[in-house]
């Protein structure tokens, strides 16, 4: 849901995302960094809990 002037998204949750972190997820998951950065800014930013979706969306590919 957007605000009114249309630029925040408040469904998703606001979270500092460490470039490091997108890096290194996307290293030890092969996914690219673009999606893995889509896992941090979604789901926040819990190693194990990254790690685990982005296993299982390499498991659908």
């Amino acid at each position: 849901m957007k605000d009114k002037e249309g630029n925040i998204d408040h469904t998703l949750p606001q979270v500092a995302i460490d470039d490091q972190q997108v890096r290194q997820l996307a290293a030890t998951t092969d996914l690219p960094s673009r999606q893995a950065r889509e896992l941090v800014r979604r789901h926040g930013n819990d190693p194990r809990k990254l790690e685990e979706l982005a296993k299982s969306i390499n498991a659908t590919y």
